[in-house]
């Protein structure tokens, strides 16, 4: 599953399955851009890596921003050469907000960056993968693409539609060699997961019931998503296009009505 020299950008790659995703793809030859809106945690990323003996530089992105994902697309092709792989990963979370009381501008807020965010960057950089003959995009969803949670209707949404956006891409693309295919993890460490369980009212009890949830008892770790990209943006996925991976220690398979 080599990607040794592939110029790989990771969005949201500071913190959290981005971060896991960078520094897996880094620590296996690829160069990696860190494009993340947070200078604080891409550079940090970015240096790690670089410390580990990787390749990696840090882009300043705000994936919602269409001027911004230009000039950043612009600066890796310039800074470690024309980008092979794409890994849509940037996105926040909406909890908590039932349809019916939501607001236009909180809708707005996570489509922006959760499902426009990942056009963007691929509209950006799918002509530096033509011109190389080919190359791969790996969109970021979830298993929420599959289910509803209520009061997460414009999460939800954004996932579906990723889901959905990764099919077309792949249609439209795959005769000039471009493979999309999308993963959705279940329920994974990371700072957006955090964040979700600091609104509960009993944050110990339900760390111990999502575990159960999984019938590999237990939740996922960045690590298990950057091994699924991983496969999708080698040589090895070379006739996958199209797909959704699902990468959920089996949570989704689960009845909860029982």
């Amino acid at each position: 599953m080599s990607l040794t020299g592939k110029v790989v950008i990771v969005t949201g790659g500071g913190s959290g399955i981005g971060r896991g995703i960078a520094e897996l793809l880094a620590g296996g030859g690829a160069k990696v851009a860190v494009a993340e809106i947070r200078e604080e945690h891409g550079v940090k990323v970015a240096d790690g890596i670089r410390r580990n003996g990787g390749v990696a530089e840090f882009i300043q992105t705000d994936v919602a921003n269409e001027d911004s994902v230009k000039a950043a697309v612009a600066r890796v092709a310039k800074m470690l050469g024309p980008p092979f792989g794409l890994v849509n990963n940037a996105g926040i979370g909406g909890w908590e907000i039932p349809a019916a009381e939501m607001t236009a501008g909180e809708w707005d807020r996570v489509l922006s960056v959760n499902l426009r965010g990942a056009f963007l960057c691929a509209r950006a950089a799918i002509p530096h993968m033509r011109a190389q003959g080919g190359g791969a995009i790996v969109n970021i969803a979830s298993v929420h693409a599959n289910f509803g949670f209520a009061g997460a209707s414009h999460y939800d949404a954004s996932k579906g539609g990723m889901v959905a956006f990764t099919r077309t891409l792949a249609l439209e693309n795959g005769p000039d060699g471009i493979r999309v295919n999308a993963i959705c993890p279940g329920y994974i460490d990371t700072p957006l997961w955090e964040e979700w369980l600091a609104m509960q009212a009993n944050p110990e009890g339900i760390e111990r019931a999502t575990s159960g949830w999984h019938p590999l008892r237990r939740r996922g770790l960045p690590v298990d998503i950057a091994k699924a990209a991983r496969f999708l943006l080698s040589a090895d996925a070379e006739w996958i296009t199209g797909t959704t991976l699902v990468v959920d220690g089996g949570l989704s398979v689960r009845y909860f009505g029982l």
